[in-house]
């Protein structure tokens, strides 16, 4: 391809890289890492290293503007057209994410439990405080 970058719905390839972004508030970092880990023996096939993600918080972080979740991947091979490459692992990464989602009744009991831990953890400040 001549292009430099490659714009995706959800990322952006330069050159040997591939860049996934997604929105803290539609996707927990769990089920992305799960949906990495679901499809890596694949990634290794095609050469393509998964490079690490991380939270990008925003300067002036509020409800209209969540954090960023960012996954990371590299081409390590030899073919020239990498972008052909790292399409498809963007697309394995969403078909992993998929594959390891939660059915509704456990996703809504793990919203509950961190619902009543946060509730949790208040208390305790609030004991702490002598309140």
């Amino acid at each position: 391809m001549s292009t430099s970058e490659i714009k995706l719905p959800y990322g952006t390839i330069t050159k040997k890289k591939l860049i996934m972004h997604f929105s803290a508030y539609d996707i927990d970092l769990p089920i992305i890492a799960a949906g990495i880990r679901e499809r890596m023996d694949v990634f290794r096939e095609l050469d393509v290293e998964f490079a690490g993600f991380g939270t990008e918080v925003p300067a002036n972080m509020n409800e209209q503007s969540p954090a960023v979740v960012k996954c990371f991947f590299e081409y390590v091979g030899k073919e020239t057209d990498s972008s052909v490459i790292l399409k498809r692992v963007y697309h394995l990464v969403w078909g992993g994410m998929i594959m390891e989602f939660p059915d509704l009744v456990e996703w809504a009991a793990a919203k509950a439990d961190l619902s009543n831990l946060t509730i949790a953890q208040a208390d305790v400040l609030r004991a702490q405080r002598g309140e």
